[in-house]
Order: C-alpha cells, then sequence, then structure tokens
C-alpha cells in the first residue's frame, strides 16, 4: 500500500520546487512588475494633482463687552456649542460667502501637454461679464488671440458647435447670452502658449455659484484636533493650491464676521427700540417744554418755589418714582410681546429694566435660550418630523407660557405700585387747590416737563450702554495657522503610487507563484512518486536538450548519449527482476497520450537488441497507433489485418535497421479493437512470437483513457509504465495504485521520462539507488563528465534558452 495519501495541493514545502516553479514563472513576475511600473507611470501623468490647504482656528467662548461694561459672563450665554460651529464652518451659508469674496464668476484654463490647468489668479487675459442666460454656465469657451487688439472666440449654444467669429479687444462682445469685454494682461505669455499649442490654447468657463458652492462644500473638511482647546482644522482639496489656500482662509474669516453679526444681533435690536421710545419720548418732553415756556408768557410767573416748594419736592419724588414704575411696565409688556411673537427675548432687555433683582425671569429666559439651541443644533441633523424635536418644541412651548405668566405678575405688582402712587399724587394734588389757580397749574406743568426729561434722560444713558456692548462685540475665535498654499500635492503621491504599484506586482507575482506551488501536482522527479506508490521504479529517462520526432529511435544515433545510458541502465534494471532465459513480453502503458509510452518502448527495444537478443515491437495502441511513425513505415498491414485473418504473420513483421529488432505496426483502425486484443488469436500471435523472439514488447493503449491494454499487461512479464516529468499529474499514481491493487498486476514497475537533470543537479558520486522488493539493489550514478555525452552537454544557442523560456510549461 503506498505510504501517503496524494492530494490536491502540496502539504510540504520543497524549497527545490518553489525555486524551480518561481524560475518557471519568471515571465510572469517580469509582467507583473512592468505593468504595475507602466500603471504608476500612466496614473502619475495623467491624473491631476490636487492640493490640500488647511487652517487651525480656536472657539472661544468669551465676549468682550462684557468686560468693558463690567458686568459678569454669566449674562452672555454662549449659543454655539463645537459641533454646531463645524457644521457651520462646513455650511453652505460659510461657504458661499467665502466664494462671493473671490473671483470664480469665471475660471481660466490653459492647455498643458497631458492635463489643462486652472489659471487662478494668474491669468494672461480677463473677461467682463454682463449675464443673460444662467443655462450656459459650464460652456466652456475657447479663445485665440491674433494680435493685441482682435482674437477669435470659439463656442457652443443651443445645439449650435464650434461657432467661431472674430472680434475686438476692449470692446463689448454682444450675444444673445451675455455680453463679454476682453482685455490682456500679458501678450508675451499668450503668444508662447498659443506656439505651443496651435488651437484652443485657452479656454474659460463661467461658473454657477450655487452649483460652485455645492461643489466645493463636498470637498471641505473640519475636523476637532483638541475637544478641550477648542481647536478646529479647516481643510480643503482643489487643483490649484493657491485658490484652495484662499478658500480656507475666507472661510475662517466669514466665520468670525458671521459670528459677530449673529452675536451684536440682540444689542442691535435693544438699540432699535431705545431709538424709536427716544423719539416719541422727545416728541413729548418737547410738547411740554413748549406748554411750560406759553404758560409762564400768559401768567407771567417764573419763581414758583416761594409758592409750593414744600409739596412740589413731595410730588416731584412721586412722579419720578411712577416714571421709573411706568418705564419698567413697558418693557415687561415688550418682553411678553417678543416672547408671544419671536420665542427669544434678548438678555439684554431683562438687564435694561434693572429689576428683577431675584433672578428669577434670568434663569426661565435662560433655560429658554437652552431649550432653543437643543432645537436649532437637532435641526442640523433631523427635521422638524422627529419625535425628539417635537418633545423639545413642547418644553418651548410651556417655557414660554412659564415666562409669560411671571412677567404678568410682575406687570400687576407694577401696576399696583403705580395705583398707590397715584393715589398719593392726587392726595398731594389736592393740597393745590388752596393755591391760586396758575400757580398751581405752572407746577403741573413743570413738573409734566421734569418727569419726561428724566425719562429721556434715562433713555439716553441706556443707548450709551448698548452701543458700548455692540462696539465690544469682536472675533471671540482665534485663527492660530492661516492656510498657505502648498507646492507638493496630497495626491497623487508619486513614492506612494510607485512604492504601492510595485508591491502589488511583487505580490501578486509571489501569490501567482505560491498558488502554482500549492497546486502543483506535476511529476517532477522521483521523490515526487516513491511516497505514494509501492510500484517498483526502473529508472529515469533524461530530457533530450532538442525536439525529438514523435517516436524516434536515439540509442542506434548516438551510443555515448545520457539517454542511451539510461535505457542501458533499464535494461540492467529488467535483468535484476528476471534472468530467466525463456521468452519474455514487456508490456509499456502510460496514463494518457504524450507522456512517452512509444518512445519509450522504442527505444528500449533498441537498447536490448543491441545486447545479442531478438526483439520484436507489437503496436496494440489500435485506435491511435505511432510505431510506424517512428520507423516511417507505411502502416497499411499489421495487428489489426492480422487478427482478423486478412495478412500473414511473414506479411506483417517488418525487419528494422538495427539487428534483431523487428516490428508489426497496428495497422488500420479497426471498429473493435477491445475484442481483438482479447480475442484467442491473439494469445494465438503471441505464443507464436515467442517462439521466434527472445523479447516482446506490446506499446499498449494509455490505460487512463482505455481499458483495452490491460489484458496485455496482466500477461507480460514485465509490465511497465511511463509517467513523463513536468507533464504526468500525481494524480495519475492513482492509476498504478489501481493496477496494482484492483488488478493485481504486482509486478508492475515505473519509469519516469523527461526528467530535467539541470534541476537534479547530479554530480560525481552522487547515487541514487532504488529498491524494488525483490530482495536486490543497485547504484545509479549521473554525472560523467562534460564532453562525454556531446549532444546533451553542449550549451544551447541563446534561441533555443528563449524558445525555451517562452514555451515551458509551469
Amino acid at each position: 500500500m503506498p505510504r501517503k495519501k496524494i492530494t490536491s495541493f502540496n502539504e510540504e514545502f520543497d524549497l527545490k520546487l518553489f525555486v524551480n516553479i518561481a524560475k518557471k514563472n519568471a515571465i510572469w513576475f517580469t509582467l507583473f512588475i512592468f505593468s504595475a511600473i507602466l500603471f504608476s507611470f500612466l496614473y502619475l501623468r495623467y491624473t491631476e494633482p490636487v492640493y490640500e490647504a488647511s487652517a487651525v482656528i480656536k472657539l472661544s467662548d468669551e465676549n468682550q463687552a462684557g468686560i468693558v461694561l463690567d458686568k459678569t459672563s454669566e449674562v452672555f450665554e454662549n449659543i454655539n456649542q463645537l459641533a454646531g460651529d463645524i457644521e457651520l464652518m462646513r455650511s453652505k451659508i460659510i461657504t458661499k460667502r467665502a466664494l462671493e469674496r473671490m473671483p470664480v464668476e469665471i475660471s481660466y484654463y490653459a492647455k498643458g501637454t497631458v492635463l489643462d490647468y486652472e489659471m487662478y489668479r494668474n491669468s494672461p487675459f480677463s473677461v467682463e461679464i454682463q449675464l443673460k442666460d444662467s443655462s450656459i454656465s459650464g460652456i466652456p469657451f475657447f479663445v485665440e488671440f491674433e494680435d493685441k487688439n482682435s482674437f477669435i472666440l470659439r463656442y457652443s449654444y443651443q445645439g449650435n458647435k464650434n461657432i467661431t467669429k472674430p472680434y475686438k479687444l476692449n470692446e463689448w462682445v454682444l450675444l444673445p447670452f451675455a455680453n463679454f469685454k476682453f482685455k490682456i494682461n500679458d501678450f508675451d505669455n499668450i503668444s508662447n502658449q498659443q506656439m505651443e499649442f496651435e488651437q484652443s490654447a485657452y479656454y474659460f468657463v463661467i461658473n454657477d455659484l450655487n452649483q460652485l458652492v455645492n461643489e466645493v462644500v463636498k470637498r471641505i473638511t473640519v475636523t476637532p484636533l483638541n475637544f478641550e482647546a477648542k481647536t478646529v482644522l479647516i481643510k480643503i482639496k482643489e487643483n490649484n493650491p493657491v485658490k484652495a489656500a484662499e478658500i480656507v482662509n475666507n472661510i475662517t474669516d466669514e466665520f468670525n464676521l458671521y459670528d459677530v453679526e449673529r452675536s451684536s444681533e440682540a444689542a442691535n435690536k435693544i438699540l432699535e427700540f431705545i431709538d424709536t421710545t427716544i423719539y416719541s419720548v422727545n416728541l413729548g418732553l418737547s410738547d411740554s417744554e413748549n406748554a411750560l415756556e406759553d404758560f409762564k408768557k400768559e401768567s407771567r410767573i417764573f419763581d414758583p418755589k416761594e409758592y409750593i416748594q414744600d409739596v412740589s419736592e413731595k410730588i416731584n419724588v412721586l412722579e419720578s418714582q411712577r416714571a421709573e414704575l411706568q418705564f419698567e411696565l413697558y418693557l415687561y409688556q415688550k418682553m411678553r410681546a417678543e416672547i408671544n411673537e419671536n420665542e427669544e427675548v434678548s438678555i439684554f432687555l431683562v438687564q435694561l429694566t434693572g429689576i428683577n433683582k431675584d433672578g428669577l425671569i434670568n434663569n426661565e429666559l435662560a433655560a429658554l435660550h437652552d431649550l432653543l439651541n437643543e432645537r436649532d443644533q437637532l435641526l442640523v441633523q433631523s427635521t422638524t418630523q422627529t419625535e425628539i424635536y417635537k418633545s423639545i418644541q413642547l418644553k418651548i412651548e410651556s417655557q414660554k407660557n412659564l415666562l409669560v405668566k411671571i412677567i404678568e405678575n410682575e406687570e400687576s405688582t407694577l401696576k399696583a405700585k403705580i395705583s398707590n402712587l397715584d393715589q398719593q399724587l392726587n392726595q398731594w394734588e389736592s393740597n393745590y387747590s388752596t393755591l391760586p389757580e396758575k400757580q398751581a397749574a405752572f407746577g403741573r406743568l413743570s413738573r409734566l416737563y421734569a418727569i419726561n426729561e428724566k425719562f429721556y434722560a434715562l433713555l439716553l444713558e441706556k443707548k450709551a450702554e448698548f452701543s458700548i456692548t455692540r462696539a465690544g462685540f469682536v472675533p471671540k475665535n482665534i485663527i492660530l495657522e492661516k492656510a498657505q498654499p502648498s507646492n507638493v500635492p496630497v495626491s497623487p503621491k508619486r513614492l506612494l503610487i510607485i512604492s504601492t504599484s510595485l508591491i502589488i506586482g511583487f505580490v501578486a507575482s509571489f501569490l501567482l507563484i505560491i498558488t502554482r506551488y500549492l497546486f502543483h501536482d506535476e511529476i517532477g522527479i522521483i521523490d515526487d512518486i516513491e511516497p505514494y506508490t509501492d510500484a517498483a521504479i526502473l529508472g529515469i529517462i533524461p530530457k533530450y536538450k532538442r525536439e525529438i520526432p514523435i517516436s524516434q529511435m536515439l540509442v542506434d544515433k548516438n551510443p555515448k548519449s545520457i539517454i542511451a545510458e539510461a535505457f542501458r541502465s533499464i535494461r540492467t534494471n529488467l535483468q535484476f527482476i528476471s534472468n530467466e532465459q525463456e521468452s519474455k513480453i514487456i508490456a509499456v502503458t502510460s496514463t494518457i497520450s504524450g507522456e512517452g509510452k512509444t518512445f519509450n518502448a522504442i527505444n528500449l527495444a533498441g537498447v536490448i537488441a543491441f545486447s545479442g537478443k531478438r526483439v520484436v515491437i507489437l503496436d496494440l495502441d489500435l485506435r491511435k497507433p505511432k510505431i510506424h511513425l517512428g520507423f516511417n513505415v507505411e502502416n497499411n498491414r499489421g495487428v489489426s489485418t492480422l487478427l482478423i485473418g486478412k495478412d500473414s504473420l511473414e506479411s506483417c513483421v517488418i525487419k528494422s535497421s538495427i539487428e534483431n529488432l523487428d516490428f508489426i505496426t497496428a495497422g488500420p483502425v479497426p471498429p473493435n479493437p477491445s475484442e481483438l486484443i482479447i480475442s484467442k488469436k491473439m494469445d494465438e500471435l503471441l505464443d507464436h512470437l515467442k517462439t521466434t523472439y527472445d523479447i516482446i514488447i506490446i506499446d499498449t493503449p494509455p490505460v487512463g483513457i482505455v481499458s483495452d491494454g490491460i489484458p496485455m499487461i496482466k500477461r507480460a512479464d514485465f509490465p511497465i509504465y511511463i509517467l513523463r516529468a513536468n507533464y504526468s499529474r500525481k494524480l495519475f499514481i492513482h492509476n498504478i495504485n489501481k493496477l496494482i491493487n484492483e488488478s493485481k498486476i504486482e509486478k508492475l514497475s515505473l519509469i519516469l521520462n523527461g526528467v530535467d537533470l539541470a534541476r537534479l543537479k547530479y554530480g560525481y558520486g552522487y547515487n541514487y539507488t532504488y529498491s524494488y522488493g525483490y530482495g536486490y539493489g543497485y547504484g545509479y550514478t549521473y554525472g560523467y563528465g562534460y564532453g562525454y555525452y556531446e549532444e546533451d552537454m553542449k550549451e544551447p544557442t541563446r534561441i533555443e534558452k528563449i524558445k525555451a523560456f517562452l514555451f515551458r510549461k509551469g
């Protein structure tokens, strides 16, 4: 039984086999590496370079207005969280504002040797445009300058292709979709470019701002660098490095400007309210002042203090208190209206009232702001239809109702205080009834004027405070690092592309070699056979260095060759197996066609005939005969005609050019070769040949294809199975084991044909000993010295090396 099971892949590592497979696949290795280099070259040459610009900005919650006014920072809640600021920086709002500061209405391009490139802020010509039809956005307009005064414009519009017309420079070009005015900035540059590229050296494209914003937003990356420090990295990738740096810097500037505008919005509303109130109070003050002056002129009273000094002082105090309460009541009403209408109330309005000492309204208002901020941030990632949004909106409504109730309570308290003051004023004014009527009227006019004057002065004071507040809003964020144009593209990276391509080439080559090694099931040397079968090994036949004609005999042409010596060794080994003098039958078979079955049969017959024995070759491969090709004779008669009685044995036996060697060809292909081989006449033919010849060599059909030859193999004294190195598969050994175990052909022996001795690397004194199980052994040595076997050891020509390298298997 065989010692190892045959598998579909190699289970043990064989360095010599691995190196041999690697050598055979060297052409693929070279092809993979060349393909990798070619790919990297084409990719680097035809891929437009991409440049990256980045800036670092530090976000801050501090507000300088509070410092100026000596207020606590608790009043100013920071409504911008880090995540919200990041989304704002990469939003279309900021991007659009950034692009509006740049000359991106028109993009100018120049033709390059391989790729076109944008001439951002570096165009040798410029175009003014009055756009009429926005649908021309993205259409290229090719410009060819004839001289310093004229040019040719070529474009396509509404199905009309290659519209070409000459125009004058510095004059308006009136077209249906737009008006253009062209101006040259650098004519020498234009001339050099047009000399290199005869046509379409320059062209420009009109951009749609909204579409450009959508494209730029996709290339913007905003990521936090440090959450605790609130530092953010802003990056963009563009084909033009100057344009990339300018976009990033404009985004940081516009973000700071937008942040200032958003922070000062509340102060602006307060100042607008104060200005409106001052206007109305000023009118009242003017009226009271005019009334007092008119009264003085009519009544000729200029010093009322002598009459009503004590009473007036008391009434003035009460009137001042009433004015302040009335102003606070007005502000509370304004606050309640803003809550009902706008959902938000500026903290500055609470500060303006100067009341609410317990901070209740401030706390509730801050809670409302927090809910509003949470809702706004939620809208960045979801819609108004989500449940969480509806929950927050419900909380906002509840908080608004709570604030309105608190304000209404404050209004009720103020109204009660005002009513109490009115009662006191009425009581004190009743004291004027005892005074002269004119003196009392004068006092009332004076008090009204004083009230309006105090109210007006209070508003001016508040306006000054909030003007300082608004002026104190400066950018809270610090730009730590501005973007700079880069000279090195981030893509494609030359070293990375080349190294990656080479690595892929190496890996692909290695995987190919590994795959072929793992699934390599070709028989190369004796070591590939011995572990899997108990069949005896007669020997090996070296690979001939030149192409051999079909089934040609070689042993007679150069008896000193390695191949001739190999067949003589096999002849000797056959004598070790059986040295009886009676006639013997040698049956030669293989698994499939092409393994050298007929070649071995003919040359083995030749070396046996050289020893003086009478030998006949019988071609029983009736379906695909080749013996006649080896001896270059006709195949019009032979075994098939002999077995059917058409021809006699004497007419079918053909003598060869070698003494003692005869052969019988297969003859015409019969319709029933199997029946002829197992017929009684076949046995009679063999018996008759035994009386004439010492050795009968039968070339049987391949047993891996048909079973015609199995009866002859069983009958043979020396059944020989041919395997071919680097051609036969290891799975073919199954057929050998099957013949031994199932067909009971225990005497089956093997010959490995076509062995590459260069792989074996045999030399002087290197023995390869075979054991057959018959109690015999022998030493078989290769390496008799260069120059002895001339035709085998001669160095092949360069053409032969190339042919062998290109067409060998593996």
